[in-house]
Parts: C-alpha cells; sequence; structure tokens
C-alpha cells in the first residue's frame, strides 16, 4: 500500500468584505471564499507524486496536473473590497489593502498593559499615557513603570527636600539626617569648648557670635584645664617614680629561692586548646632562684610540644636566664636537676610522679647568660598526651610541676 503523500493544494481564500457580489467562478469550492493563490489542474497519467483534488478527490500528479493561475489571481486581487476597521471609510482594489490602517484596533506594546486602541492613537499611547511605559527618575536615574512614579519619588534618596528645621535649605532626601547633625543653622549644639567646662548651648547659625561673646571665659576655662593637667600629670610622675623603686627594691631583694621550685599551671585545658591552634604555644613560670644569691632560672612549657614533640608531647625546658648575682655565681653550672609533672593520686603510695634528670648543663650552662634570655635545656618528648590523661597529672584542671635542685 502506497504511503499518503501530503496535499500541496493550498485551500482557504480572501475573507474580506467586498463592495460587490463575486462570481461563483471566483470561489474556493471548498470555504466559498474568492480564491487565494489559485490553480488549474488537468487529469494525466498516475506516476510520480499524488496527490487529491479536494473537490472530486481524483488523483494529480504534483509536477505535471497542477499549476498557478496567474490570470485568476490578477482578477481577484482587482476586486473591490472595504476596510476591516470599525470607523475607516476606505475603499479600493484587494492588491491595495493596507495593513497598518489607522483605525484598526491594536494592542498597547508595553508588557503587562492590556489596553487595546486604534492604530492612529497608539503611539500618543505608548509615549504619554501608557501607565506601564519604563520611566526613569529625573534625581536618581532608576528606572519604573509609569504607575509607581508617586510611589517612586516618595522613597527616592535623590529627591530633594525641604530641611525638616526649616532652615531654608534644599537637600537629598538620604542627606536629611547628615544635614541635621552638622549642617542645619536652627539645630541646637553645644560649645565647642564643652569639655572645658562651657555648658552654653545655641543654635549653630549663632555659634561665631558665642564664639566671640564669650572668648574671655574660654580662655579663663582654658587656662584652668591646663593647670589642672599638669597638676595631674606631676601626680602621674610621682606615682610612676614610687612603682619604679618598689620595683628596684623587690629586684634587690631577689626572687624567691629553694632546692625545689614548684609551678602550678591552673586552666591547663584552655592553654592547651590555645597552644592547638597556634595561640600562645608556650608558657613561662616566674622567675626563680635554687639558692640565696646564685643563678636565675625560668622554666618554660609547650602544652601541644614542640620540634619531635610536637602535637603528641608535652614539651618542657628549664631556662638560665640573666640574674642579678650571675658575677658571684659558680660557672659552670654546679648542681644536678631534675624535672617532675606531678601525680596527684590521693594515695601517696599509688602516685607516679614524671621524673626526668637533665644531662649537658655543664656544657649548656658552662658561663654567665649574655643575653636576658639565657640558654633553655630540656626535652621535647617530656610525657605524651596519651599518657597525661591516663592517671591524676591534671586535677581540677590544673598541673604541677617542679624542678629539683641537688
Amino acid at each position: 500500500m502506497a504511503e499518503a503523500q501530503p496535499n500541496p493544494l493550498r485551500l482557504g481564500g480572501y475573507n474580506d468584505e467586498f463592495v460587490e457580489e463575486i462570481e461563483e467562478d471566483w470561489l474556493c469550492p471548498i470555504c466559498t471564499l474568492p480564491l487565494k493563490e489559485a490553480v488549474q489542474t488537468r487529469r494525466q497519467g498516475t506516476d510520480g507524486q499524488q496527490s487529491n483534488c479536494p473537490v472530486c478527490r481524483t488523483n494529480l500528479n504534483t509536477e505535471q496536473d497542477i499549476f498557478e493561475d496567474l490570470a485568476a489571481d490578477r482578477k481577484i486581487l482587482s476586486f473591490t473590497i472595504k476596510c476591516p476597521s470599525r470607523g475607516c471609510q476606505w475603499r479600493g482594489e484587494l492588491r491595495e489593502k493596507n495593513a497598518s490602517c489607522p483605525h484598526e484596533i491594536v494592542p498597547c506594546k508595553h508588557k503587562n498593559c492590556d489596553v487595546k486602541l486604534e492604530r492612529e492613537w497608539l503611539l500618543d499611547h505608548v509615549t504619554r499615557k501608557c501607565l506601564w511605559r519604563i520611566l526613569r527618575c529625573k534625581f536618581c536615574a532608576v528606572s519604573h513603570p509609569a504607575l509607581q512614579t508617586r510611589a517612586h519619588q516618595k522613597a527616592c534618596p535623590k529627591v530633594p527636600v525641604s530641611c525638616p528645621r526649616k532652615c531654608g535649605m534644599m537637600i537629598w532626601r538620604e542627606k536629611v539626617a547628615d544635614h541635621k547633625e552638622n549642617q542645619c543653622a536652627l539645630v541646637k549644639i553645644s560649645c565647642p569648648y564643652f569639655k572645658l567646662g562651657c555648658r552654653k548651648k545655641f543654635q549653630r547659625k549663632e555659634k561665631m557670635s558665642h564664639l566671640q561673646s564669650y572668648m574671655q571665659m574660654h580662655l579663663d576655662l582654658a587656662c584652668i584645664k591646663l593647670a589642672d593637667t599638669e597638676e595631674e600629670l606631676r601626680t602621674t610622675r610621682e606615682q610612676c617614680m614610687k612603682l619604679e623603686h618598689r620595683v628596684d627594691a623587690l629586684e634587690n631583694r631577689g626572687w624567691p629561692h629553694c632546692n625545689v621550685y614548684t609551678w602550678k599551671i591552673e586552666g591547663f585545658e584552655q592553654i592547651l586548646r590555645r597552644a592547638e591552634t597556634g595561640d600562645n604555644v608556650s608558657i613561662y613560670s616566674d622567675p626563680f632562684y635554687p639558692e640565696e644569691c646564685s643563678h636565675k632560672f625560668r622554666m618554660r612549657l609547650f602544652p601541644n610540644g614542640v620540634v619531635k614533640g610536637e602535637k603528641t608531647h608535652l614539651s618542657l625546658f628549664l631556662g638560665n636566664i640573666k640574674g642579678e648575682y650571675d658575677a658571684i655565681s659558680e660557672w659552670p653550672f654546679p648542681k644536678k636537676v631534675t624535672l617532675k609533672l606531678i601525680d596527684q593520686q590521693e594515695n601517696l603510695d599509688d602516685r607516679k610522679t614524671v621524673s626526668l634528670p637533665l644531662t649537658g648543663t655543664e656544657e649548656a650552662w658552662k658561663s654567665r647568660p649574655v643575653k636576658r634570655e639565657g640558654c633553655d635545656w630540656g626535652f621535647d618528648k617530656f610525657l605524651s598526651h596519651d599518657e597525661l590523661y591516663k592517671r591524676g597529672y591534671i586535677v581540677d584542671d590544673t598541673i604541677f610541676i617542679q624542678a629539683k635542685f641537688e
């Protein structure tokens, strides 16, 4: 069975209002309208592409049996028609039909506008009357539909408005607060010498008059303030000198001295967390002496470790720092030192205090320190973090570290 072919004949005619009745010869037999793009047919062979006549259903060869009827087209286009637009009186040949009749009803071109009107009024509506035409604010250049103009102008930050204090100035709406604070001549302000003691208040426009009228009073207030400041400075200097004398007295009296120095560290968990984040990676003990008028030391703890013990161990060091009695002390340092982390178990017999002796101190501290910081000596891996939490080394968030001298 042969496949059906599309019908190449274009059906349909001119749906215009003709002045005179059209003869049947020029009408489409299907839709009964005047023919549009008229064709003629002839019956011939059945070879080639096939199509059916819409009237008699005879098979037609689309290449040989169908051809344009130009004479019929010219005849039909010469018929007189009326303009379909209401109110238009134009009449003329079909070929002269104008698609832009001024009386044709057309929709507005703006999005969201539902207005329809005659073409001759379209331009005036689109440019002047349409509520959806886009306007640009002359103050801030923001675009908006015409129907939002009033609402926009009520909120536009660039619209000039009168000063709410009625000083006579016009300012942008967004600058009103700044104008009232720094410019408005009618706003009451304090005297510039308020901090010196002048409590007068006046409108900003009266500022220069006030300064001129009260010049002597302001000068007197400035002199009083200067005298008070000098007295405060003198008192502060005396207090600083007293503090310096107390510091000198404390230094001359010396730091605590003992064969066993105990360092109490409270809030250890927070100290460890800060070290883990890179903030305050180490902390120092107060300076101390192993005996009176001797070498000066201080301990240094890295809660999150350093070098080989970084992130896994406590790192603990003892530093010999520059002291007041280095000139009369024995060098190299003659004593043995042991660093300890105290196990705080309540039962003394159950305690397993970490105790590590320092070696090589004779070489490390063979001569008096030249720099204030001196030389640190100790252990990168003093105690692992895992071992730290297995016993009672941390109690009430506090640890105790000792330096023992023998």
